[in-house]
């Protein structure tokens, strides 16, 4: 069974980190939007899409594969973004 991790892991409504750097790389996503290197809405669009080619080969069954493809495409948005 796939199970989908469609939305980021949470508890009691606050985001799940179980290692410090799942915490830092999504606080540099905050942050990166929060400086206008990106809108939120593309940030989105991106990590569906990442999500999305991931699960077509394999399922996210745990914090650090979400956390683990959320940094993936944070740095390919950030190379993207900054380079040319």
């Amino acid at each position: 069974m796939i199970q989908l991790m469609v939305s980021q892991p949470r508890e009691n409504g606050e985001p799940v980190f179980d290692a410090p750097w799942q915490a830092r790389t999504f606080a540099m996503a905050v942050k990166l939007n929060e400086a206008g290197l990106f809108t939120w809405q593309e940030w989105a669009d991106r990590f569906a899409g990442a999500i999305a080619e991931h699960e077509s080969t394999a399922p996210i069954e745990t914090n650090a594969d979400y956390y683990t493809l959320w940094q993936r495409t944070l740095e390919q948005l950030v190379a993207e973004k900054t380079t040319g």
